[in-house]
């Protein structure tokens, strides 16, 4: 959820802007900012999200595609609902995928 005012903030259980990012442990100090949706709805700085979020992909990425010489753990295939010519390959997915982190 983006906060971007005091009534947000207070509902997302921030009373006040002195209040310590989990993320990067520095106050608030300003809008907006970002409630995640996980259990506990952690509060972070917009960037403090977008870095968080960056490094889950990564993650994610990694594990599907490790780097030489470790091998995969996971393949993932199509059912064989679709016909092949909708299906997209992990590695073209993962491909594209990369090329944004870069």
């Amino acid at each position: 959820m983006l906060i971007v005012n005091d009534d947000h903030r207070r509902l997302a259980g921030v009373l006040s802007l002195e209040e310590r990012c989990k993320y990067c442990s520095k106050a608030f100090a300003g809008y907006p900012l970002i409630q995640s949706d996980d259990a506990d709805q952690t509060v972070y700085h917009v960037v403090c999200a977008i870095e968080l979020a960056t490094e889950i992909m990564v993650d994610l990425f990694t594990f599907f595609s490790p780097p030489a010489p470790y091998n995969r753990l996971f393949v993932l295939t199509t059912s064989g609902t679709a016909p092949a010519h909708e299906c997209k390959s992990f590695d073209s997915v993962a491909a594209n995928f990369y090329k944004y982190l870069t």
